[in-house]
């Protein structure tokens, strides 16, 4: 799907994993989201978001609580509903826009 001049994509927790492989938070080793390396979630404050603020825009994701309920993960950095961020090895694309459906 294209919106404006971006294209946006969905993609399901094993693809984000194996695509883009998170990084472990290891500044607080229980924030949680373990992917099976460690606790990836960052949280919004303090030294975490430091770090993440730190890292290139196009590593960032935002774990998201949705409209409906369901936790998903949005490329980029957000405000709204979010739980806590992400930061990725491998950096997303220029002009793709992700939402990661969790299971």
């Amino acid at each position: 799907m294209i919106a404006g001049d971006k294209a946006l994509r969905t993609i399901d927790e094993d693809t984000f994993i194996e695509r883009f492989r998170p990084k472990p938070n290891h500044l607080d080793f229980t924030g949680g989201f373990d992917f099976g390396e460690g606790c990836c979630l960052f949280s919004s404050a303090g030294k975490d978001v430091k770090y993440v603020l730190a890292q290139k825009p196009n590593t960032i994701w935002t774990v998201v609580d949705g409209d409906d309920g369901q936790l998903v993960i949005e490329s980029g950095l957000h405000f709204v509903n979010r739980l806590g961020y992400l930061v990725t090895d491998v950096p997303r694309e220029d002009g793709v826009t992700y939402t990661v459906t969790l299971e």
